[in-house]
């Protein structure tokens, strides 16, 4: 919770010892009261990451003056909720969400923004919450998991999926990827190989690798395609199926 006197302490930190110090993810009216409090201190200035453009909760960051925030690595990441014993959906809110993630024992200050990415809930959080080594977590006798995500595998909020109607020579991973990402089929089996594709959160690295209806593909550096309908095969053979692609690009801030 937001305290005017560790953000105080925290200031007192920063100037003595030339390094930023981090305190957690705090609400827009925190984040206003924060930088009024600090205004007054002439050897620190506070900084706000959320990991995304538009992000509502930010890490405050307080910087030692003259320090190159530049190269600071606010320590962000970012998380899916999964398995069978989660029973959310898009319509129930974010605090069910919220509520599994502190049963994990996540304190509220580490939670940044969370939202309902189409088939599971993903947020924001302090990278420490994976920082033992290990990029998932179970919560005891829900089933539910939490996962660390590359930034392609999160649907942001504010992005615009794009529908694509195509026809494929057959469902390999290639040929779908094809359809769904601006790039010629012989580059992404490149990608492929070198391990830079995700199925369903597991790395693949066959080109060859048949896809389904409902299968997510995740491509590093180029975004997330999920596999909507496949409709059948055309006259000519080749199968239709339509695609929705959400866009790596999303801004950090």
């Amino acid at each position: 919770m937001y305290d005017d006197s560790a953000v105080l302490r925290a200031a007192r930190e920063a100037a003595q010892s030339g390094v930023p110090v981090r305190l957690g993810f705090i609400d827009p009216n925190e984040q206003d009261d924060a930088a009024e409090v600090l205004a007054s201190i002439g050897d620190v200035t506070p900084r706000f990451y959320g990991g995304y453009r538009g992000a509502a909760r930010k890490l405050l960051v307080i910087m030692p003056s003259g320090y190159l925030d530049e190269v600071f690595n606010a320590g962000i990441s970012y998380f899916g909720l999964r398995g069978v014993g989660l029973s959310l959906d898009g319509g129930s809110g974010s605090d069910a969400a919220i509520a599994e993630l502190r049963a994990l024992g996540i304190p509220r200050d580490h939670i940044g923004d969370v939202f309902y990415g189409g088939n599971e809930w993903q947020g924001v959080v302090l990278a420490s919450v994976f920082g033992d080594g290990s990029n998932e977590r179970e919560l005891e006798g829900s089933g539910a998991r939490l996962v660390e995500l590359d930034p392609a595998e999160v649907v942001f909020p504010g992005v615009v999926p794009k529908k694509i109607r195509a026809t494929v020579a057959s469902m390999r991973l290639d040929a779908v990827a094809g359809a769904g990402f601006p790039a010629s089929r012989s580059r992404l089996a490149q990608e492929i190989k070198a391990g830079r594709f995700k199925v369903n959160g597991e790395i693949v690295q066959s080109p060859s690798v048949k896809v389904s209806e409902g299968d997510v593909v995740v491509s590093r550096g180029r975004g997330r395609l999920v596999v909507e309908e496949v409709f059948g095969e055309t006259k000519r053979g080749r199968v239709s199926l339509m695609l929705t692609r959400y866009s790596a690009n999303a801004p950090f801030s």
